[in-house]
Formats: C-alpha cells, sequence, structure tokens
C-alpha cells in the first residue's frame, strides 16, 4: 500500500467517525424531549456543523486532490465548504 492509499483510507475512517458522532450528537441530543439538554441545542448544532466543516475540507484537500492545484480552485471549494455551515448556522439562529 503506497502512502498516498494510506492516507485516503485514513481520511476514509475519519470521515465514518465523524458522520456517526454527528449523527449522534443529533439524534441523541436535537431529538430528544429531555429538560436537561434544553439549553445546549445551539451548541451541539454548533458542534455538527464545525464537523461537517472539517469532512468538507477533508473532502476538498484528500479526495479531490486540491493541495496540488491552483489556489484560486483550492480557495474558491473551501470558501464554500466554510460558508456553507456558517450560512446554515445563521439561518438557525436568526429563524
Amino acid at each position: 500500500m503506497t502512502h498516498h492509499q494510506g492516507l485516503i483510507l485514513r481520511v476514509y475512517l475519519y470521515l465514518i467517525i465523524l458522520t456517526a458522532a454527528s449523527a449522534y450528537m443529533g439524534s441523541v441530543a436535537l431529538g430528544s424531549n429531555h429538560s436537561w439538554l434544553q439549553g445546549v441545542e445551539e451548541v451541539v448544532l454548533a458542534s455538527i456543523l464545525l464537523v461537517t466543516l472539517i469532512k468538507g475540507l477533508l473532502i476538498v484537500d484528500v479526495y479531490m486532490e486540491l493541495k496540488q492545484a491552483p489556489t484560486l480552485w483550492r480557495n474558491l471549494l473551501r470558501a464554500y465548504v466554510i460558508l456553507l455551515p456558517i450560512t446554515i448556522g445563521l439561518i438557525y439562529i436568526l429563524f
């Protein structure tokens, strides 16, 4: 197995773990009616959005192989990955 294949496998496993963690956070904290969770919805949502941001950056850099791409294209896709969770969080806060 080459170094590149090992990196892809590690990132794949990280993505699976991060996806499972965010799904668990969402189902337990946001999908329940427990009184002790009443004040933490925003924190959980921010955590889920942060995990989404990290996953997006991993996909852009490793799977799309944009580390060696021209800076413009890499920055455009990274900006999209960063702005999307921020926009979703702002929509949640405002509405």
